[in-house]
């Protein structure tokens, strides 16, 4: 009998350990869950936080914020994207028919090089604006100021219109190019998400 009892004791006692450790396996097991669970929505959160910059882009934009937009995007992809090892966000802008007969002529443009060619325009303008025009000796101004007088103050001063009104016109036609850019509609195509991240990765528009 005394030896029965001490079998049921130490079988008694093996069986608690058993469900003692049993317990603690399925605690751990459940923090372990809880734990990757709460990564998971930390994560999600952390993305749609990242897409939230970015999604009150998804409409009809003005170039001046589509420009705002490049620079954001620049910023992102120099620091964040490149020391984080995320993809680049870019751009993709398709003009349907030609701006102008050498810059923003029918295509599509990056951020890259629709800021390239902005900053190409810009350049014209300033080459033409700074352009001076000599009627004597005594008068001369650069094409920029006499873009903004009118033909008889300009003919007062010794300029002849076929002087300087070829060069005034090609001045504003480059001038008013930029300003267009910055005012004209882009319409809103669509969005691009990284298949692992989830993360926007390209935004697509048109004109």
């Amino acid at each position: 009998m005394e030896n029965a009892s001490k079998a049921l004791i130490m079988a008694g006692s093996v069986l608690i350990s058993l469900i003692v450790i049993s317990l603690l396996v399925a605690s751990f097991t459940s923090l372990k869950g809880m734990q990757q669970t709460q990564k998971s929505v930390t994560r999600e959160e952390q993305i749609a936080e990242f897409n939230n910059q970015y999604e009150v882009y998804a409409r009809n934009l003005y170039g001046s914020e589509i420009l705002s937009l490049i620079n954001k995007i620049n910023n992102y992809n120099k620091t964040e994207a490149e020391n984080e090892g995320y993809t680049k966000i870019e751009i993709s802008i398709k003009i349907n028919n030609d701006l102008n007969r050498n810059y923003f002529r029918k295509g599509t443009y990056t951020s890259t090089t629709f800021e390239n060619e902005l900053n190409k325009v810009n350049a014209k303008v300033e080459e033409l604006g700074n352009e001076r025009i000599y009627a004597t000796s005594v008068y001369s101004r650069l094409i920029s100021q006499l873009a903004t007088m009118r033909t008889t103050d300009a003919e007062s001063l010794g300029f002849l219109p076929d002087q300087y009104q070829s060069k005034v016109a090609e001045y504003n036609t480059y001038k008013n190019l930029a300003e267009q850019i910055k005012t004209k509609m882009f319409k809103y195509e669509s969005f691009e998400h990284d298949e692992n991240t989830g993360r926007v990765i390209k935004m697509n528009y048109s004109l």
